[in-house]
């Protein structure tokens, strides 16, 4: 475990690596929608090679495993927690085509270790968005514009999505965007691992 590509001080808000905690110039100057952002892993070898076996071939065997070092590292703060945690949605037909949503695998085993209750029908993505491996910064933000839509209403104040990687964090601004615009004062992204560059 001591091998494995640990996250250590990085920016509250976009979970970037810092040589000590608080918020990275880039979102000094251009604040993401999120309150905050934690990861466990720099998304390397073999963290990838791990998330993407749990992500398109159905190994769900860490699924546990990740959510109790999530579990963990979120007690470790002084912030309340969230009061629901939302994985980020697939479109119905990729979870057709799949069978399963890894991000809510996650959120429910997350939701059993921190008894934090898990919402998987409010909040929905509404367009079957291209896959976004392989495009652009600029690519993936057209992708996902209106991607998201509320379902059915909530009074939820303060919320946690769950998703596996933040790679450009156009997912998860969109998703926190749409959320916000329906009341939600505060979000939090809570991931696997976190990609080491801004795109």
């Amino acid at each position: 475990m001591n091998d494995l590509p640990w996250l250590g001080h990085c920016c509250q808000r976009c979970a970037l690596p810092l040589n000590e905690a608080g918020i990275c110039g880039q979102c000094l100057q251009q604040p993401p929608p999120q309150q905050l952002s934690l990861a466990l892993f720099r998304y390397e070898t073999p963290v990838n090679h791990c998330i993407a076996a749990f992500k398109y071939h159905q190994q769900l065997v860490f699924t546990k495993l990740y959510a109790r070092l999530l579990a963990d590292k979120t007690r470790q703060r002084n912030n309340a927690l969230p009061e629901v945690l939302i994985p980020i949605p697939l479109h119905p037909s990729r979870m057709r085509s799949r069978g399963y949503n890894q991000s809510a695998q996650l959120a429910d085993a997350l939701g059993n270790q921190l008894d934090i209750a898990v919402d998987k029908t409010s909040f929905i993505r509404q367009r079957n968005t291209s896959p976004q491996t392989g495009l652009s910064g600029k690519q993936r933000k057209r992708n996902l514009k209106q991607a998201f839509a509320i379902r059915m209403a909530t009074s939820y104040n303060h919320v946690a999505l769950i998703d596996d990687v933040y790679t450009t964090g156009h997912t998860v601004a969109e998703a926190t965007r749409c959320l916000q615009q329906n009341g939600v004062d505060t979000v939090e992204v809570w991931t696997i691992a976190r990609a080491m560059r801004h795109y």
